[in-house]
């Protein structure tokens, strides 16, 4: 017997629709699918008018229940029926897609509507961007929970940026999308395409945070960092980004959070875009992308190759200069006489006092006095960076249960291994010292009184970087190569040789990375699905130093040619090969309407092979280690919901892991939310860390790994119906965590030692705390149907905490502020979009870098970027930028100069679809 369907009203008004149970109202709605389906899209697109509420939360409960089910459910089908007017109209083509100023399209607003409740979905099925009409807390992710989730449903925070956030900010990488997400810092693109470091999630960087590919890891073998600047948004249908420990669901290095980059699954005929973008300093973009499928079957191809050559002129100002002894300069210390050894030279000894023997030459240290402040000027020398990125990506469901999903991606790159550099830098350093006079014996370098006693680096002391200074230890050079230029001791900038930005000798890098995965989602009930995958990375790395290094100094020498040659080592690491193998499996079950719980298993093994030094050896090493986790996500009601869980991991390398977490979001309002996350976390060290040996570095077997605890608390409002605003404070520490120490090579110099042209060697150690604590602020306000505002605020403060190593307690690397992290970053986005037009214009306020113990800092900036796209045709749409309106002149971070204002134009075209 056929189902009964019946209309009513509700008491605010609204026609609903329910059915009497029998067995056939489903077959009937699904029948009327094809017949429908086609009259519906013809209407609806010529028409285009604006969405009602109700259609809105129709097809919300319409795809929830084709997600869930794989049927169509008696409400989809009434919404299907709804939309056809029967009437000639429905059949019109679609309007050109241009824009007009006098028939605005109409953006959907942000509601505080609470939408109906929908059937629980399982991981099968990955979430469709929420729509734009749907408060954020309904905006559907993935990353938080490892499988579709509202927002609201959640404790964590997710900041999601789409593909409309991409072209209003005119992204090119990953790192210029996240530029407006609270918690993430970067340095901006500079030139063109930023070569290395410098982001950081809550004041952690990229081996303490974690970067996925749908939800894949991809941090490298050899370092676990990842180079989320080289990562392009052509591919891409949005970035996830939960901010906060992460450890419980993604395991080791997800202390500052999680990025999740989702690439793009097309639907509808076939289209081909074309792009290309020309800029300043040798910027150019290509991109060539060809997708389309249906709910069967997808594919998606995409090209993006880009160079930038960033050799932008640039302006740095140091506030002062450092000072050095000059070549007569002998320490005074009548109380410590020299001692010699038998054969008459002066033995290294600091005195009891203190100070150096008296008599010992202070040629080339530094002075407690500071000089004037100085700007120079000059071409950025050593920043080229060019790029080609390859991926496929095939969707295939051949039923509602089952969907295999595989993607190859692969990138070639070549660039400057440490552009752009810096050009200034302090030459004090501190380490701990077992000696009264470290900076003697060589693990210190502080500025000496006339006895040779350390005194405090405060204030800090700034050197430009040239080619003697980069080699230097102590500054002990003066004149020209030929003697002719004379300039004070440790200061050739004056005319005898040029800044530059590099600190490897001009180091090129040759890197390559492939991924291959392959995901299977399967609903084995309504209740329960599993999620499964297998994902190998590899990554390649070689890497040439020229073989010449000019120095204009007397560093290395005196004579008559011009210059001297300096022949630097090969790069420490001329070959690196690192291999990435994970597997992992998920069961989902939906054990009551309110309550889904998780448990799963993850395999993973690093693999690094890497040639050291001049090719002398190389080794072999892998990490294996082994998670199993389980988590329970509960809906006490609309008022409470909770998470809690644990992860156990077993190292090959380090033993055993146990890290639990908790989270809750209580609502109190429809439009008021509080949420609280504790979660322990940990960061294990990696393979280069802990056996690289080979040029400045040395290798250390024995670290462990950092761990600690992540805390997080905020609110979530929405005053109106389109205006959001969240807010949270984070607390984050790392014990013993993995950090540089600099100190003088004792064998510098000295024939056959493998380490005797480097000054200066470095060791990964497990040092003291990390610590990490601020406060995260996003708004978001739909002004009217074309024009919107987005506004973030992050304070942070980021510092290593507890070791103490001078005299007067100041010590440098120490208990001060991250000086890549600033304390305040403030970003705006004001946008205009109607029918393919675009305009906006993005923002940047930034506190100066803090550059001593005394929280000097470069001076403040503000950044202005307009960004534009303009609809020429319906299939050709042309893009203009102008970045840095203002020409603002700063350093980000300190010691490397940005450019003023730089431009790209270009144009896209679109073809089918």
């Amino acid at each position: 017997m056929l189902d009964q369907v019946h209309l009513w009203y509700g008491v605010n008004g609204k026609m609903k629709l329910t059915s009497q149970p029998g067995v056939g109202a489903w077959r009937i709605a699904a029948a009327l699918v094809p017949a429908f389906s086609s009259v519906v899209l013809c209407g609806s697109v010529a028409l285009a008018k604006p969405v009602p509420a109700h259609e809105t939360a129709s097809r919300t409960i319409a795809r929830a229940a084709q997600f869930s089910s794989g049927t169509l459910s008696i409400d989809s089908a009434k919404y299907l029926l709804d939309q056809s007017s029967s009437s000639a109209s429905d059949l019109a083509g679609p309007p050109p897609a241009m824009w007009n100023w006098t028939n605005p399209a109409t953006t959907k607003r942000v509601s505080q509507a609470q939408p109906a409740p929908t059937a629980p979905q399982t991981a099968a099925e990955p979430a469709e961007p929420a729509d734009e009409g749907i408060d954020v807390l309904d905006e559907v992710n993935v990353t938080a929970t490892r499988r579709p989730a509202r927002a609201r449903d959640i404790p964590s925070v997710v900041y999601t940026v789409k593909k409309e956030d991409f072209r209003a900010q005119n992204a090119t990488t990953v790192t210029d999308a996240l530029t407006l997400v609270p918690g993430f810092q970067a340095g901006p693109a500079l030139g063109g395409v930023r070569n290395a470091g410098g982001v950081f999630l809550r004041g952690f960087d990229d081996q303490r945070f974690q970067i996925l590919r749908d939800g894949l890891p991809l941090q490298r073998a050899s370092n676990n960092r990842s180079d989320i600047s080289r990562i392009q948004v052509e591919d891409l249908e949005r970035i996830e980004v939960v901010t906060g420990g992460a450890t419980l669901r993604y395991g080791a290095g997800a202390v500052g959070g999680v990025i999740n980059i989702i690439t793009e699954t097309p639907k509808g005929p076939p289209k081909l875009t074309l792009q290309y973008q020309g800029g300043s300093y040798g910027f150019n973009k290509y991109v060539a992308k060809y997708g389309g499928g249906d709910d069967t079957f997808s594919y998606n191809f995409v090209y993006t190759g880009l160079t930038a050559q960033n050799n932008y002129p640039y302006s740095i100002r140091i506030p002062n200069q450092a000072q050095y002894y000059g070549p007569g300069d002998v320490a005074s210390n009548p109380g410590c006489p020299q001692i010699l050894d038998p054969e008459g030279n002066p033995t290294v000894s600091s005195c009891a006092n203190g100070g150096f023997p008296d008599g010992t030459s202070l040629y080339g240290y530094l002075k407690p006095e500071v000089g004037p402040a100085y700007t120079a000027n000059g071409i950025n020398d050593n920043s080229f960076n060019a790029s080609d990125s390859y991926s496929g990506k095939l969707v295939f469901k051949p039923d509602p249960s089952n969907k295999v999903t595989a993607r190859v991606t692969y990138q070639n790159s070549q660039n400057a291994g440490n552009g752009p550099g810096n050009y200034a830098f302090t030459p004090c350093f501190s380490g701990l010292s077992s000696t009264p006079n470290g900076t003697l014996e060589g693990t210190d370098f502080l500025p000496l009184d006339r006895s040779g006693k350390e005194q405090s680096c405060n204030p800090i002391r700034y050197t430009f970087n040239t080619p003697s200074s980069l080699l230097a230890l102590p500054y002990s050079y003066n004149t020209s190569f030929n003697g002719k230029i004379v300039f004070p001791t440790g200061q050739s900038y004056k005319g005898a040789e040029p800044l530059t930005g590099t600190i490897d000798t001009f180091q090129v890098s040759n890197q390559s990375q492939a991924e291959y995965a392959v995901q299977w989602d399967y609903n084995i009930t309504p209740t329960i699905s599993l999620n499964s995958y297998v994902y190998y990375l590899h990554f390649g790395n070689t890497s040439t130093v020229p073989p010449n290094f000019i120095v204009n100094s007397n560093l290395i020498g005196t004579g008559n040619a011009p210059f001297g040659i300096f022949n630097p080592n090969p790069a420490s690491q001329p070959y690196t090969q690192g291999d990435k193998f994970v597997a992992e499996t998920a069961l989902n079950w939906q054990i009551s309407p309110g309550q889904t719980l998780t448990f799963g298993i993850n395999f993973q093994e690093d693999r690094s092979y890497q040639q050291r030094q001049r090719g002398r050896s190389f080794f072999d090493k892998s990490i294996a280690r082994t998670s199993i986790f389980i988590i329970d996500d509960i809906s006490f009601s609309d008022l409470v919901k909770a998470n809690v869980g644990l992860r156990y991991t077993s190292s090959s390398q380090f033993g055993e892991v146990l890290t639990p977490g908790v989270g809750v979001r209580i609502t109190p309002l429809s439009w008021l939310s509080f949420r609280a996350n504790w979660n322990y976390v940990f960061n294990a060290p990696s393979i280069s860390d802990l056996n690289v040996a080979g040029g400045v570095f040395l290798a250390n077997p024995n670290l462990r790994p950092e761990s600690g605890v992540a805390v997080d608390a905020g609110v979530d409002i929405t005053p109106a119906n389109n205006l959001f605003f969240r807010a949270t404070y984070f607390n984050i520490y790392l014990d013993g965590f993995i950090g540089t120490r600099v100190f003088v090579n004792q064998n510098f110099g000295v024939a056959g030692d493998p380490t005797s042209q480097f000054p200066l060697l470095q060791q990964q150690q497990n040092l003291q705390s990390l610590y990490s604590s601020g406060i995260e602020f996003q708004g978001q306000w739909q002004i009217s149907d074309q024009f919107s505002l987005l506004v973030n605020w992050t304070n942070n403060d980021q510092r290593p905490q507890g070791s103490v190593d001078s005299f007067n307690s100041q010590l440098f690397t120490y208990q001060v502020q991250n000086t890549g992290i600033p304390y305040n970053n403030v970003g705006i986005r004001f946008t205009y979009a109607n029918k393919g037009f675009l305009a906006s214009l993005v923002g940047r306020y930034q506190d100066g870098y803090v550059q001593g113990y005394n929280e000097f800092s470069t001076p403040s900036f503000f950044t202005l970027n307009l960004n534009t796209e303009i609809p020429l045709t319906p299939y050709f749409t042309l893009l203009g930028s102008v970045f840095n309106i203002t020409d603002a002149q700063y350093q980000d971070p300190i010691g490397v100069p940005a450019p003023g204002t730089t431009f790209t134009v270009g144009g896209r075209l679109e073809i089918g679809g």
